[in-house]
């Protein structure tokens, strides 16, 4: 079945290969300028999302990520480190990363709120925005975005390996059971956070269009455990 799979792919790959041939020897015999927009399969895993430059700079991606794609607030992941950094050392910095507690110093002096939570698996079944996690891999602590859960799967967005999905085992044996969440404004109903989770994205449009807002703020969002920090 996989090598089926596999062919069919490869089959439908060639096929948008020869169409595109196809139209430029088209284009070129008729004289006519022709251009395409190539994206490799490196830009589209990171779509959306801001990539880590650093070993120890996954949490200030993640933040940067969630700030870009969920409230419209675009900072630069050097000028993210070091506006963080004020709430810590460089030392501890590369040898730790950034924590929760940092992240959540620095959205209070862009006016948002960092909440901390510890919750269970069935939660993030329920979320009403992305949280950032904190997961285990062989030893190396790493700040990912959950997006959503659906059918025993978690959909990530990773500033080190981009957009993908993880089973729901997998993820739990290597994930603290922490989430932190960012409130304090309406979070974007058509942000791209949120492709993929239909359910959600249809929600907050409902809202927008009753409230007659742009977005809409979230009273509850998902989170019922008592608050960390």
């Amino acid at each position: 079945m996989r090598a089926s799979w596999v062919a069919l792919g490869a089959g439908l790959l060639l096929s948008q290969v020869g169409l595109a041939q196809s139209s430029l020897n088209m284009y070129a015999a008729a004289g006519v300028p022709f251009s395409m927009n190539v994206h490799s399969i490196r830009d589209l895993r990171y779509d959306h999302i801001v990539a880590q430059r650093f070993d120890y700079s996954c949490g200030s991606a993640a933040l940067a990520t969630l700030l870009k794609y969920g409230y419209g607030i675009d900072i630069p992941e050097p000028e993210m480190i070091r506006r963080m950094m004020v709430f810590s050392t460089p030392e501890v910095v590369v040898k730790n990363g950034f924590s929760m507690l940092d992240m959540k110093k620095f959205v209070e002096t862009i006016g948002l709120r960092g909440r901390g939570f510890r919750v269970t698996v069935e939660a993030l079944y329920h979320l009403q925005i992305p949280v950032l996690v904190l997961i285990n891999t062989d030893g190396y602590e790493h700040f990912v975005i959950v997006k959503h859960a659906e059918n025993a799967r978690i959909f990530i967005a990773d500033p080190a390996l981009g957009n993908r999905i993880v089973m729901e085992d997998d993820f739990v044996r290597k994930w603290n059971g922490l989430v932190f969440a960012v409130v304090g404004k309406p979070f974007m109903e058509d942000s791209p956070l949120l492709q993929g989770n239909e359910s959600l994205a249809l929600k907050l449009r409902e809202r927008a269009l009753e409230n007659g807002t742009a977005a809409t703020p979230f009273v509850e969002y998902g989170l019922i455990k008592a608050e960390l920090f």
